[in-house]
């Protein structure tokens, strides 16, 4: 036993030692990550990526180092980290809230990347995909139960049950909400108690049609803008579903759309949809027209693999650049150097 302590304390003290003489490593500045890119006027700058590639690992407990040095094995869990980050919403106070399908979970962000899992008392989650702020709650729309769940405090309640067959996108009004369901070509509108109240589209390319809609954001105007990812175009309605307008063509290069995913719009009415095959965010007048990308392929700050949800916040942009399993966070300089 003497011998056990003597091991820890001398583990104790190499360790302190060893932190009191590290030198502490300069960083050298790195240039700002702008989009569009020099000598573009910037619109977008990068100011933040969670979990940060460049923070420090979280400090780790005495006794877990003690243990290490003299089992050499290693002790403790990792911290749990986003998987495929989808869906994405900022709340009023800056609380960033995602949906991960591959991890069947919901959570608050946190600023240093730890998560605060968030659980529906109701039904273990399947998978969620979109999340949405209002009305003091958290809506979720969950794939894998094929509902959206409502959470306020401890009490979780699912609306919608059997309503719909895969949803992906919510967006939450005054008195209704608003669910994109894509395998059914529709916009599924319920009543704040879970009722449905109506059905929007059906399978086509027509004016009022749909092929595959992902997600669904509220302009400023009052109206729904939605991502119609196989006719490759963003689609405009008003609140009573008709149908107001429409942009977008298939295409790899320019305005074009290859797999269009999450939308946003922010106050000035500018539209912002993320292209999973570009790896890019593509932002839009209202009128349709291109103003300019932000990132590139690649897991470098600032670039993408399969980027999805967005939300707009703040003067920011966040984005849930799935594939790289983080967020990046965007903010929009409106053309200022």
């Amino acid at each position: 036993m003497r011998g056990a302590r003597h091991l820890l304390w001398a583990a104790l003290a190499a360790t302190a030692t060893a932190c009191a003489h590290a030198p502490a490593a300069a960083r050298p500045a790195k240039a700002a990550v702008v989009w569009p890119e020099p000598p573009e006027p910037a619109r977008a700058r990068l100011v933040g990526v969670v979990p940060d590639p460049d923070a420090p690992p979280p400090r780790r407990p005495w006794w877990a180092i003690a243990a290490e040095w003299i089992t050499g094995g290693k002790v403790g869990t990792p911290r749990e980290a986003l998987q495929r980050p989808f869906g994405i919403a900022v709340g009023p106070d800056g609380a960033t809230y995602v949906a991960d399908p591959d991890s069947a979970g919901v959570y608050r962000v946190r600023s240093d990347g730890t998560l605060d899992a968030i659980r529906c008392r109701a039904a273990e989650w399947g998978a969620p995909m979109a999340v949405a702020l209002a009305d003091g709650a958290l809506w979720v729309a969950d794939a894998g139960l094929a509902a959206v769940a409502r959470i306020r405090e401890a009490d979780c309640t699912l609306l919608g049950v059997g309503a719909f067959e895969r949803p992906t996108g919510v967006a939450v009004g005054a008195d209704r909400v608003f669910v994109a369901d894509p395998p059914r070509h529709q916009i599924v509108v319920l009543a704040k108690d879970g009722r449905v109240v109506a059905r929007w589209g059906a399978e086509g390319s027509g004016d009022g049609q749909f092929a595959f809609p992902t997600s669904l954001a509220f302009a400023g105007s009052g109206e729904l803008v939605v991502t119609d990812a196989l006719n490759f175009r963003v689609a405009r309605l008003d609140t009573e579903g008709r149908w107001v307008s429409a942009f977008g063509a298939p295409g790899e290069t320019g305005a074009g759309f290859a797999r269009p995913k999450g939308i946003a719009v922010d106050e000035g009415g500018l539209v912002y949809v993320s292209d999973a095959q570009r790896d890019l965010v593509l932002v839009f007048a209202r009128g349709g027209e291109l103003q300019y990308a932000i990132g590139a392929p690649g897991d470098e700050p600032g670039r993408f693999a399969l980027p999805s949800g967005l939300a707009v916040a703040a003067g920011r942009l966040y984005v849930a650049d799935s594939q790289n399993g983080r967020i990046q966070v965007f903010e929009l300089v409106g053309g200022r150097p």
